[in-house]
């Protein structure tokens, strides 16, 4: 027991409890949609389920110091798309939050598999700028625990602009995931341009916020090297070759649906399709020519 009567991981290890809650969370959702025939979410709350015991055995040890409180944004963004999709129902009955005669759409009310997603367009948007916040700020956390373990001497700005580039990257990437499953396989119905185009925007301004908000809010910024003295290193050097292509391409089409109203893709969803898909190439392209330099020049030290 630690002082004041609460329990060691409550006081020096504040990871565990948003994990925890996540782990529980996940495994109570899948039960409950198992029990009402939900299989399509209660695999993805499965799967969640998965994450959460990953992460808690990555993070059970404290030695990653991540505070609290980001852990608990990623959590609540969490349980916003898992939650969000388990009020719908195994068929086009209503769900289980439909109360005295209350029709989908009102409050949490919803139908089909896909719950508040069938009736409520904008909470789509919410969750993917929640997500994509959560994942800035985990990034952001993540390289400066690295450069701090390893001495890069990573400034604030270089850790900002890695996790937002790679953040956007991640959006585009599940775009593209997106794209082919409603266009090759008939399996995912979030297909569209306007659909795609303003997921990519909310992709957009969630990592900006995260970003904003583990700049100010992580210590360890406070006290890092400002001035960034060491060459980058390799492996943020490659995160980048990696990300910027999808990142750039993520901030045009982003761009072009809020300013010119799609007139650059014409509106059009497989070419905004193609054009990310693209952009995936010339990322793993950039990533592969990166690894044979570093290996070439590995090979030239040697000699």
């Amino acid at each position: 027991m630690a002082s004041g009567g609460k329990r060691i991981w409550e006081t020096e290890i504040p990871e565990r409890a948003p994990v925890m809650a996540w782990l529980i969370s996940c495994v109570i959702l899948t039960v409950w949609n198992l029990s009402r025939g939900l299989n399509l979410w209660a695999g993805y709350n499965f799967g969640g389920a998965m994450m959460a015991l990953l992460a808690l055995m990555i993070l059970w040890k404290g030695k990653a110091h991540i505070p609290a409180l980001p852990l608990w944004i990623g959590y609540f963004a969490t349980m916003l798309h898992f939650i969000g999709g388990s009020l719908g129902a195994a068929d086009s009955g209503p769900g289980p939050m439909c109360f005295d005669g209350m029709q989908p759409g009102e409050w949490l009310c919803a139908d089909g598999v896909n719950g508040m997603y069938h009736v409520h367009p904008w909470w789509d948007k919410l969750v993917h700028s929640m997500n994509s916040t959560a994942i800035a700020i985990a990034w952001s956390l993540g390289w400066r625990r690295m450069s701090e373990h390893n001495g890069w001497q990573l400034s604030p700005r270089v850790v900002a602009f890695t996790a937002f580039s790679l953040s956007v990257a991640i959006g585009v990437a599940y775009e593209v995931y997106e794209f082919f499953g409603k266009t090759f396989f008939q399996t995912i119905d979030q297909g569209g341009y306007v659909n795609t185009a303003s997921d990519l925007v909310s992709d957009m301004l969630g990592a900006g916020l995260g970003v904003l908000f583990a700049h100010f809010y992580d210590p360890l910024n406070k006290t890092s090297d400002k001035g960034g003295q060491l060459p980058l290193p390799s492996q943020l050097t490659l995160t980048n070759k990696g990300s910027i292509p999808l990142m750039v391409m993520g901030a045009i089409l982003s761009f072009d649906y809020v300013l010119l109203n799609g007139s650059i893709v014409d509106a059009d969803y497989d070419l905004i399709g193609q054009l990310m898909l693209a952009s995936l190439v010339v990322s793993g392209i950039m990533v592969a020519l990166g690894l044979f330099n570093k290996s070439q020049a590995n090979k030239t030290d040697a000699s």
